[in-house]
């Protein structure tokens, strides 16, 4: 868990980071998102002390970073930036290795982990460990860029824009990449960025932040739905939260609560055979889609499907549209 308290930060007379307190829990995405200047980066930074704070207290699993040695703190928490920060004349294996080579492991380890992260990033070492930075494509140096920064295993990893350099086919990609390993290894991840889609797709706590104060620290649903006036309200929009809010649910909540709601929605128990001509959709397929699809296919509900195939009731848009609220 990371407790920041009261933390400011001061550039001669300019005040970067303006009072900030609040706490990120281990294992979860807390998203950082506001314009250029308003503080966001500069707090990232102050985690692992590249920039000290001026005032107030940052606390690691209880430990107040201020009492560690600032290198031995930084090999311990992974940090990833726009560009990647790659070393242009050194090999993806030779990239990867370097806090590990720094805290002194042995070839034999250094190596296997090297093919580990590559193959969990689905670079194949055979093909890809002697390769050089330029070589690769903009999502392969990003992989390598985060492998790089998971290679001492780190409980922590900081990132600054990651995917600011990306096409946005390729973007996706990628945050799909980070959220699904995220949840496979556990980690606790902070991340900047000035996307609100980003940081709302990836998120399980939001901090807005303008002119150095945290504005809201909340969960994109609860963020959606009650944003605070003013900065905040504008940098969410207006007519595209209900979409938003959709993008946060699935057809299997939907069918979840059609079971104790069977008059309004189908509900999830099986039976009945999918339409013939008409393709289904999964639970796992999230609300925005599946509005999508029905106004697609000019349907009142569709039938959804389980991984295995088998129907599991359906979808109605009624229901997606009682879930998508009011018009903001």
């Amino acid at each position: 868990m990371i407790a920041i308290e009261s933390v400011s930060r001061r550039f001669g007379d300019t005040l970067a980071v303006d009072d900030v307190s609040l706490t990120v829990e281990a294992g979860s995405v807390t998203v950082l998102v506001g314009t250029s200047g308003s503080g966001k980066s500069t707090l990232l930074r102050m985690i692992n002390r590249l920039i000290p704070p001026t005032a107030g207290t940052i606390r690691i699993d209880g430990r107040d970073t201020a009492a560690i040695p600032g290198e031995a703190l930084r090999r311990g928490i992974g940090y990833v930036i726009q560009g990647y920060g790659l070393f242009p004349h050194w090999t993806v294996a030779r990239n990867i290795a370097t806090v590990p080579r720094l805290m002194g492991w042995d070839a034999a380890r250094i190596a296997r982990r090297v093919d580990d992260l590559l193959e969990l990033f689905g670079l194949d070492p055979a093909l890809y460990a002697g390769k050089f930075p330029h070589e690769l494509s903009g999502g392969q140096q990003q992989r390598v860029g985060v492998a790089r920064a998971l290679a001492a295993e780190p409980k922590l990893l900081l990132m600054d824009e990651p995917f600011g350099a990306l096409d946005p086919v390729i973007r996706a990609k990628a945050q799909d990449d980070l959220a699904a390993l995220q949840r496979r290894l556990g980690i606790t991840v902070v991340l900047v960025t000035h996307d609100m889609a980003e940081a709302i797709r990836l998120g399980d706590r939001i901090g807005v932040m303008d002119g150095g104060r945290l504005l809201q620290y909340a969960p994109p649903a609860e963020l959606l739905s009650r944003p605070a006036p003013g900065f905040a309200e504008r940098l969410l929009g207006g007519s595209d939260r209900p979409y938003q809010l959709l993008s946060l649910q699935t057809v299997g909540d939907v069918l979840q609560a059609g079971e104790a709601d069977a008059g309004r929605v189908g509900g999830e128990g099986g039976g009945g055979d999918v339409d013939p001509g008409v393709a289904p959709i999964t639970r796992h397929t999230n609300l925005r889609d599946a509005l999508a699809a029905l106004l697609w296919r000019r349907a009142d509900s569709l039938p959804v499907v389980g991984a295995d195939g088998a129907p599991r009731g359906r979808i109605a848009l009624a229901e997606v549209l009682r879930r998508a609220g009011p018009p903001a």
